[in-house]
């Protein structure tokens, strides 16, 4: 490392070397007026608004409709649900027949039969 720091003394003539606090200091001045000039630049006029002149006004358009940009409301499809109903003492055909299904009525004879006998095999093991 010293010698790569040796071969940049040589290089450089040795009025420089001996003012390099000066270029420091100088540089580091310059960058901070620079620097300066572009905060007090960009920061706007004194009363602290920004102007822009009518030619950079943006106008933006989507070019997706907002039809498409959302999902539409769900529609209200689910059923009520019955809490409580009244109690009755005795049932007409009609009344069960909305909360009755008959099991045999499509031929569901064979599943009876199955599974009355897995349950009777189940019964039978226990002891």
């Amino acid at each position: 490392m010293k010698e790569y720091i040796q071969l940049v003394k040589n290089w450089f003539p040795k009025s420089i070397i001996k003012q390099k606090k000066v270029f420091t200091v100088s540089g580091i001045a310059v960058f901070a007026a620079v620097l300066a000039i572009f905060v007090l630049s960009s920061m706007g006029s004194s009363d602290g608004t920004r102007h822009f002149p009518e030619s950079e006004s943006v106008t933006i358009y989507s070019p997706i409709p907002a039809q498409e940009l959302f999902l539409p409301d769900e529609p209200d499809f689910i059923p009520g649900v019955l809490l409580q109903r009244e109690q009755r003492t005795h049932w007409s055909e009609q009344d069960a027949a909305e909360y009755w299904q008959d099991p045999l009525r499509f031929g569901e004879e064979a599943w009876r039969e199955r599974i009355e006998a897995a349950i009777d095999e189940l019964l039978e093991r226990v002891p």
